[in-house]
């Protein structure tokens, strides 16, 4: 049974394997039974049970070892004792002793680094409240007239431009670097999961191929392996998988691969609701108005078609019946799935209760009720005996109420369009939800429920769906740790349940930890020897509770680019965005969304006092390609000026080499013409047609030669030109490749 060992200040005065006073960097937490190490600025961890050695633990700890040296280094020498020395009764002489004491003192600043600070936090604010560069030109000189006192305020200078590239070039690098390092490391922040924003990409429309490229690059580019990409999401399980299909086989060329899930099963239950919501709305506005309302709507008077609307009975009746569906049915899923605490534990269980709390709403409690699972998608709740009739099928008490106001005709008709809402509803999930999921299905394990011997199997199937995590020693090895972890005395009922309270009826209710809350403390839980207890659970587990149980942190992360980049600063440029949104992502995590709260480190400054030389270098970078473009376009046009004489040339010879080709043909027909007459003549003995027959064989003779000697030059000036042509397109390609690849340098 766990113990509650409380902290204990005796402890203070003990020291470390090395022999250093653990008072330097021990203290007590917020709690009697927690402790804090200021050295690895940790939260409160739990003593409860191990006592002293969880602290021991702690040290052992590899971001504690690694922190110690700087302790090391940055600890002066204090006296402890200013008494004179003394004798104690057993003659031993009592000195002043010297000891290390924790110096971590806060930053100093000389007085330019200083007002470099204050320009931090101003761009930091600027970047978390989604100010305009523009409308805080005058903030020096505002500070100045508020604080005429401040030495600061009279130096501070935070102009447009400067706001710019200080975002751009100086913190948004500084803080997207530190996410890259981060995320070479793990996805946890003090072991707890968390969503970062890496990159914004502008591509407009762009194939799969072309994402593909965009995704590894911006990888390689970082520094980050490809195999460390678990999975991609998508809103629809039908959009993107080009991209995933392709990114999945270049992953499998380095022995790894995608986990993959679908899409987006928040997206699946709120297009469920659309389909309850676009039967009333389609109705109303293309077959109600038409029919009832002509005029109205030929005349386009609001009024009138809304004056109907809030009059009509039956309208009414099918929204409130929608008000139903949504508050009852769909609220609590969606809500419950907004959080950002990983939940991809729950999320089969819960799509499992949506589907069946749909299906009970309009059939029988002893056909749907007991069914969980893939067994509910198994269901055919179209059969007319499985139906509730128009008594029991549940539309809401308001709903209901409403219905005395209508015929009986109309009533019918109501529930008519109830139960055809109901079944379009649960088509739609039966076709989309991931019930008959394996994957999603053993993940449920991860809760504290389930440790248990009897999931031994479920562990292992987990470890062996995700792809190139585990090697297959490295699969038994769960199992085994599994077995372990289920019968682990020393995992304590605080790890995972938060508080329990009762309600009004003195009901008890029990608020849980975040999953990756307890699963911290069970990762953390080290043998007798230091060494880690579960180290291949460990490295599985934090990569499920990654996994996500939505797109509602993307949908978030759209929301922050609307708020920063609305449509009057659609000009920004694409590094601009990126250093928006990452300083935005900084201040969040490491300010806790305040921009005061970021703490401002020497690298930060220096990022800041750099950002202007690389604005300038990037500026001529820019320029340089420019020019650079500009004049592959000026020798582009020229070029084609030269095809085009070219071509034009090149026809003129054509044309002119086709004439002499005629001529050619012209003179042997009169040589071949000539000589058979000169034959027949010379046989006849004619002496006057042989005169005749040779003056035409020497004159077509003569044309022909003529003939031939300008053939032959119009044709070595045709193979000139088009020599000259195909060489001018080979030197345009070569120079357009160069030009690309210092474009590729200058950019990266």
């Amino acid at each position: 049974m766990p113990h509650h060992t409380k902290f204990s200040h005796n402890w203070l005065n003990r020291t470390d394997t090395e022999g250093r006073n653990v008072n330097t960097w021990l203290k007590q937490g917020d709690s009697i039974s927690t402790f804090k190490c200021t050295l690895c600025k940790t939260c409160d961890l739990d003593c409860s049970n191990q006592g002293w050695a969880a602290i021991v633990q702690h040290m052992k700890t590899k971001l504690h070892l690694e922190n110690m040296p700087s302790l090391k280094n940055n600890s002066i020498i204090s006296i402890e004792s200013l008494k004179q020395p003394t004798s104690s009764t057993d003659g031993v002489i009592s000195i002043p002793q010297l000891k290390l004491g924790n110096t971590k003192r806060p930053i100093t600043f000389d007085f330019q680094e200083q007002v470099t600070k204050a320009e931090a936090v101003w761009a930091l604010t600027v970047a978390q409240r989604g100010y305009s560069f523009n409308s805080r030109d005058e903030i020096g000189d505002v500070f100045r007239h508020m604080f005429p006192d401040s030495k600061i305020a009279q130096e501070f200078s935070m102009q447009s431009r400067k706001t710019s590239y200080v975002l751009s070039h100086g913190l948004g690098s500084y803080f997207h670097q530190e996410l890259v390092k981060c995320l070479k490391r793990s996805c946890y922040d003090e072991g707890l999961v968390v969503t970062r924003y890496y990159k914004s990409i502008l591509l407009g429309h762009a194939t799969a191929a072309i994402l593909k490229t965009a995704i590894i690059d911006s990888l390689k580019a970082d520094g980050l392996e490809l195999n460390q990409l678990l999975m991609l999401g998508r809103d629809s399980p039908f959009i993107n998988l080009s991209l995933e299909n392709i990114i999945d086989n270049e992953m499998k060329k380095i022995g790894s691969g995608l986990l993959k899930l679908g899409g987006c099963h928040l997206h699946v239950a709120h297009n469920g609701f659309k389909a309850v919501l676009w039967e009333p709305l389609h109705e109303y506005f293309l077959v109600y108005l038409p029919v009832n309302q002509k005029v109205q709507v030929q005349n386009n008077d609001r009024y009138e078609r809304i004056k109907e609307t809030l009059t009509s009975y039956v309208i009414k009746i099918r929204l409130q019946f929608v008000l139903f569906l949504c508050e009852n049915i769909f609220d609590r899923f969606l809500t419950l799935f907004q959080q950002e605490a990983p939940l991809i534990h729950v999320l089969h269980s819960e799509l499992s209760s949506l589907y069946r709390l749909v299906l009970l709403q309009f059939l029988k409690t002893d056909y749907a009720g007991d069914k969980v699972g893939g067994c509910l998608l198994d269901l055919d709740f179209k059969l007319n005996e499985k139906q509730l009739n128009n008594k029991h099928i549940r539309i809401g008490e308001e709903t209901r109420k409403l219905l005395n106001h209508l015929t009986q005709q109309e009533r019918e008709k109501v529930f008519e369009d109830v139960k055809k809402i109901y079944h379009t509803t649960a088509e739609y999930l039966k076709k989309n939800l991931p019930l008959k999921n394996s994957f999603l299905s053993d993940v449920q394990i991860l809760h504290p429920s389930y440790r248990s011997v009897e999931y031994s199997d479920e562990i292992v199937r987990i470890a062996r769906a995700v792809p190139g995590l585990l090697s297959e020693r490295e699969i038994d090895y769960s199992r085994d740790e599994w077995l372990i972890y289920s019968l682990d005395n020393n995992i304590d009922e605080k790890w995972y349940i938060k508080k329990k309270k009762k309600d009004c009826s003195g009901t008890e209710l029990i608020i849980y930890h975040r999953i990756d809350y307890y699963w911290n403390k069970v990762l953390n839980i080290k043998t007798a020897n230091g060494f880690a207890k579960y180290p291949t659970l460990s490295k599985l587990i934090k990569n499920i509770l990654i996994i996500p149980h939505g797109n509602a942190d993307v949908e978030r992360g759209f929301s922050i680019n609307e708020n920063l980049v609305p449509e009057n600063r659609s000009k920004l440029s694409c590094l601009s965005i990126n250093g928006l949104r990452s300083t935005y992502d900084g201040v969040k995590f490491i300010g806790n969304g305040s921009s005061h709260k970021v703490p401002i480190n020497r690298e930060i400054i220096k990022s800041i006092k750099m950002s202007y030389s690389l604005y300038k270098k990037d500026i001529q970078s820019k320029k340089k390609v420019s020019e650079n473009s500009e004049k592959e376009n000026i020798e582009r046009q020229q070029a084609v000026e030269m095809c085009k004489q070219a071509l034009q040339e090149e026809d003129e010879l054509l044309l002119k080499q086709k004439t002499l080709q005629s001529e050619l043909h012209e003179a042997t027909s009169i040589i071949a013409d000539a000589s058979a007459r000169l034959q027949l003549a010379i046989k006849q003995k004619d002496n006057l047609e042989i005169h005749r027959s040779t003056i035409l064989i020497d004159g077509g003779n003569t044309k022909s030669k003529a003939v031939n000697e300008q053939l032959s030059k119009v044709t070595e000036n045709l193979i000139q030109i088009q020599r000259k042509r195909k060489n001018n397109f080979g030197q345009q390609q070569q120079k357009r490749q160069k030009t690309l690849t210092d474009e590729s340098i200058i950019l990266n």
